[in-house]
């Protein structure tokens, strides 16, 4: 009868030498990677890389170092990304528009036989708006809005800035009459309010001081 058997590992036994597989140039790394313990068994491991842009890390340790939720979704991120690039879009926030009073803007006039040139008032001092953006232009003996967000301002006193949003909001108008000392309220684009003061006129244009109101 055969006794021999397969024996284990006996105490004395000289110990397993590991030959480490390496795998030759130009051979792409495999998704897993098997790992040989001290006790001789295998532990299988998932290669990972998380890819990170330039532009994107900046911006989400500034996030990180203002907002402590924000920090400790980026850390889910970072530890559980597996392998997949992260990008990121931040919105674009308008700057506040100048206060700054701009005197003597000259806006030119239409008397309908031509197309009439607008203003874009969301810039300090407005310019010229281009095709399809609301904008304030003059026609006639008006001034004229494309969004109607403009209002009289009927008060002796200097407009503010919630006084224009109230005007604007009670009484707005596509159109305002013409007249040296008359003044007008607006929203520009952004919906920030602003004043017109009428300082001239003649036949081809109208001369205005303008500002934001803060």
């Amino acid at each position: 009868m055969n006794t021999d058997r397969t024996r284990g590992a006996q105490l004395g036994d000289p110990a397993p030498q590991s030959h480490p597989y390496v795998p030759p140039p130009g051979t792409h790394h495999s998704p897993t990677q098997t790992v040989t313990a001290g006790d001789n068994s295998k532990i299988t491991q998932k290669n990972t890389s998380l890819k990170f842009s330039i532009p994107v890390v900046g911006p989400l340790l500034s996030l990180a170092y203002t907002h402590p939720l924000a920090a400790g979704l980026m850390a889910v991120v970072l530890v559980g990304g597996g392998g997949a690039a992260v990008s990121a879009a931040l919105p674009d926030s308008s700057p506040a528009p100048s206060t700054s009073l701009v005197r003597g803007f000259v806006m030119e006039r239409s008397d309908g036989g031509k197309g009439a040139v607008g203003y874009d008032f969301t810039h300090s001092p407005p310019v010229v708006a281009d095709s399809g953006t609301d904008a304030l232009y003059v026609q006639s003996g008006f001034l004229m809005s494309t969004n109607g967000k403009l209002a009289s301002w009927s008060s002796s006193e200097v407009p503010t800035a919630e006084g224009c949003r109230k005007a604007v909001a009670e009484h707005p108008t596509r159109e305002a009459a013409v007249s040296v000392t008359y003044v007008m309220c607006y929203l520009d684009r952004n919906g920030d309010p602003g004043y017109i003061s009428v300082t001239g006129a003649d036949d081809k244009s109208v001369t205005i001081d303008t500002a934001h109101l803060g």
